[in-house]
């Protein structure tokens, strides 16, 4: 049975008959164990005196040696029930004299007590000299039948009490729990009828008089608030009607302009597709165009009778096209990544000599904007003998390293030196910093697509494309500007 499913006059009954059961057991308990107590402590003094007794009586025998009369000392507890056995010994630990089961010799003077014997052993003195020890033992049977006879007292007084305080609770618990029922009555009457003019007639001082009283006044303003919403439930309902009619129409024209949005999607959709099939078909022409610019340098550097100056020339034309036809490759590489379809071709290699590499093509580009670059590893200057290796696509790696590092050189001012710092670690990073800041414009969206500003003409891809080459690494790339240290861009290579 569930407390919380029982009637409150149930759980009222439990509560009283409870508590007075606990009551009454715990105090018939304490009731029995001080009973007992007595019984031991009274039985306990009795012992002790009649073996101080018994000892005095013996001391003769002792001392003569004569078995026979301490047998007649001893015959005399016969008398007493409660003594099972008694022994005398002498003073060297030897059974003297006994009647019954002889008990134990103890060492130590006293009483022993267990749950059903008691034992006293007393010393046997002659002259100031202890000559032998008495030892008996009492049986503690006696106790039982004292808490028999409490056990069945208490019991009869128990039923009776429990049965008197039953009959008066009752009596009491009926005239308290009247005007509850009252009100639980007049609720279900109410929540089935809704008649708001039902009362509960009760009058008292007492918390149950005020919870009647403030019962009666919440009737009273609950009928109030009826009749006003009863009132106000037409309006309501027409504005509902109103509102409703509204929405539908609201409905009705954000389906349509939903449906135009997707037909606009659509066609842009298309336009994008057409406008992505003519680029890379312009790529392919580039491609096919950039095999003669790429060509021809290769035959002039095989013939003879060029100067050093017109070879170094040359090979510039060689770099150039090879730059432009990375710059197509990236294109068409760019479209695949965005949509996540590229096939990734992994290898080990040296940033060192891809950082050396770029360095001699951007010779060009540096002395023309009198801007230094400066490359170090580890805290030292760069000299192409150290290595530093990473797993990644070469063209890829090389194409965001040169949009970075360009990005550095076009945004730097004459005189300011380009910061290029490669770090081991955990993970390798790749940094490139220098001195101007980002626009506060292009802030929020620097490695976006067309995020571009101030430059004539910059198409936003550079960074876009880096941070594509990083996400396609699984590396990553972030960005901090500020006007103490200028912008650092990282690159933190997957380990």
């Amino acid at each position: 049975m569930r407390w919380n499913t029982l009637s409150l006059d149930h759980k009222l009954k439990l509560i009283i008959l409870g508590t007075l059961l606990m009551a009454l057991v715990l105090s018939q308990t304490m009731n029995v164990f001080t009973v007992v107590h007595a019984y031991r402590q009274e039985f306990s003094h009795r012992m002790e005196g009649t073996a101080r007794l018994v000892a005095a009586a013996s001391v003769a025998a002792l001392d003569f040696n004569d078995p026979a009369a301490a047998r007649e000392n001893l015959a005399s507890l016969r008398m007493m029930s409660e003594i099972s056995g008694a022994a005398i010994y002498d003073q060297n630990g030897k059974l003297f004299s006994a009647i019954g089961t002889p008990p134990k010799n103890h060492e130590a003077m006293g009483t022993t007590m267990t749950m059903t014997n008691c034992e006293v052993c007393s010393p046997i003195l002659s002259a100031g000299e202890k000559t032998g020890t008495l030892v008996i033992r009492g049986s503690l049977a006696g106790q039982w039948d004292i808490l028999t006879t409490d056990a069945v007292f208490s019991m009869a007084t128990l039923v009776l009490i429990f049965a008197l305080s039953g009959f008066v609770g009752s009596l009491l618990r009926r005239k308290m729990l009247a005007p509850l029922k009252e009100i639980t009555t007049v609720v279900t009457d109410i929540s089935q009828s809704q008649d708001y003019s039902r009362r509960v007639h009760h009058q008292s001082n007492d918390e149950i008089g005020t919870l009647v009283n403030e019962f009666n006044a919440m009737l009273d303003e609950i009928g109030k608030r009826d009749n006003w919403l009863q009132s106000h439930r037409e309006m309501l309902e027409d504005i509902v009607r109103h509102r409703t009619r509204m929405l539908r129409e609201k409905k009705q024209e954000l389906q349509e302009k939903n449906t135009q949005l997707h037909i606009e999607m659509r066609e842009r959709e298309k336009a994008e597709m057409i406008r992505e099939e003519v680029e890379r078909l312009n790529r392919h022409d580039l491609k096919s165009s950039l095999t003669l610019v790429i060509g021809y340098p290769e035959i002039l550097l095989g013939t003879e009778g060029l100067t050093h100056e017109q070879r170094r020339y040359i090979k510039r034309i060689e770099a150039a096209g090879y730059r432009m036809l990375d710059m197509v490759r990236n294109h068409l590489d760019m479209f695949k990544m965005e949509k996540g379809i590229y096939t990734l071709r992994n290898n080990r290699l040296d940033m060192v000599e891809l950082l050396c590499g770029l360095e001699e093509e951007f010779v060009p580009l540096l002395r023309s904007s009198q801007v230094a670059l400066n490359m170090s590893m580890n805290g030292k200057d760069i000299t192409g003998m150290e290595e530093f290796s990473i797993q990644g696509e070469d063209p890829l790696i090389r194409a965001m390293a040169r949009n970075l590092i360009q990005n550095a050189v076009e945004a730097s001012g004459k005189g300011d030196t380009v910061y290029v710092y490669l770090r081991n670690g955990t993970r390798k990073r790749l940094t490139i910093q220098n001195s101007g800041m980002v626009p506060k414009e292009i802030l929020p969206r620097f490695f976006e697509k067309y995020a571009t500003h101030g430059k004539e003409h910059g198409t936003g891809l550079g960074t876009y494309f880096a941070a594509l080459v990083a996400r396609t690494h699984q590396a990553g790339i972030a960005m901090k500007t500020d006007a103490a240290r200028g912008t650092r861009i990282t690159v933190t290579f997957k380990g």
